[in-house]
């Protein structure tokens, strides 16, 4: 799993992850996302180039959503292709990670 992170205008970080999130990937990205988020307030996820979706992977945004949260931010997930949407949906994680279809509607969430 590749992780690219950006800062956007805003106090916004772009994180856009690339390949496997399964075991392997989840162990790839969990430090610097943990990081991401001890020093971010609002982050936003490309999830277009996420290739495989598994339930460490879930928990994991679970997870840093939830450290977001408690500080005050949020994150929020976008451009999810087809399996990975299906994947998000059946888990229900809509209630707690906001789930958009591209990098402008994640932009605008953040506003919220």
């Amino acid at each position: 799993m590749i992780l690219e992170q950006v800062a956007l205008p805003g106090d916004i970080i772009k994180v856009k992850l690339q390949g496997s999130l399964d075991i392997a990937g989840s162990q790839d990205i969990d430090l610097p996302l943990n990081m991401i988020a001890g020093n971010a307030k609002r982050v936003i996820v490309d999830f277009a180039a996420v290739t495989f979706l598994a339930s460490i992977g879930i928990r994991l945004m679970v997870k840093i959503a939830r450290a977001l949260s408690n500080k005050g931010g949020k994150l929020i997930i976008y451009s999810p292709n087809f399996d990975a949407k299906k994947v998000l949906r059946s888990t229900g994680i809509e209630a707690i990670i906001p789930v958009v279809h591209d990098e402008t509607t994640a932009l605008a969430e953040c506003a919220k």
